[in-house]
């Protein structure tokens, strides 16, 4: 049994192609802005943020080691059980404390470091196929949609041809052969 075509507008394949190319230029857009946007945050962890942190943990042991001299050179060392003054040890714990952040945070900046290498390699992973399949096969659909459109007009203009005894097939109509 001969399948029949109904052929309501070649139009509409041409209209949908534009939207196919958009589509896979935002994807392909979208895509790269999200790789890069990872690949920057990775860029400023480790060539920025790590090295500031570094530097400011060499700055705030220095600063450790100067309070710690000062507080031991102002303690009264005529007592038998010399104490440091109160505020030369509350600057001594603050510079402690200070230190032991920086430290902590330069910490969290080597695992986030580590975690979004990682993420970054699975999302290039996970993406590659959709990327192929987007630079490939979308153009590949684009030319079979000409090709289609194509045939179809061709189909469509078989009853208008001179010498031509049936009439093309409408939307309602069962006429001609797939």
């Amino acid at each position: 049994m001969a399948e029949r075509a109904s052929v309501g507008s070649v139009e509409a394949l041409g209209a949908f192609k534009p939207a196919v190319v958009q589509f896979a230029e935002l994807t392909q857009a979208a895509l790269s802005a999200a790789e890069s946007s990872a690949t920057r945050t990775l860029d400023w962890l480790t060539r920025d943020r790590g090295p500031q942190l570094r530097r400011e943990i060499q700055r705030l042991q220095e600063e450790l080691t100067r309070s710690r001299t000062r507080m031991i050179s102002r303690m009264d060392t005529m007592r038998d059980n010399p104490q440091p003054k109160v505020d030369d040890k509350l600057e001594f714990e603050a510079a402690k404390r200070k230190l032991r952040g920086a430290e902590e945070k330069l910490e969290e900046v080597r695992r986030w470091t580590r975690v979004l290498e990682r993420a970054i390699e699975e999302y290039r992973g996970s993406v590659s196929q959709f990327g192929w399949f987007v630079r490939g096969e979308l153009g590949v659909a684009v030319g079979a949609l000409d090709q289609m459109g194509a045939i179809l007009e061709e189909y469509t203009q078989i009853g208008r041809r001179p010498g031509a005894t049936t009439e093309p097939a409408g939307p309602d109509s069962a006429g001609g052969a797939a």
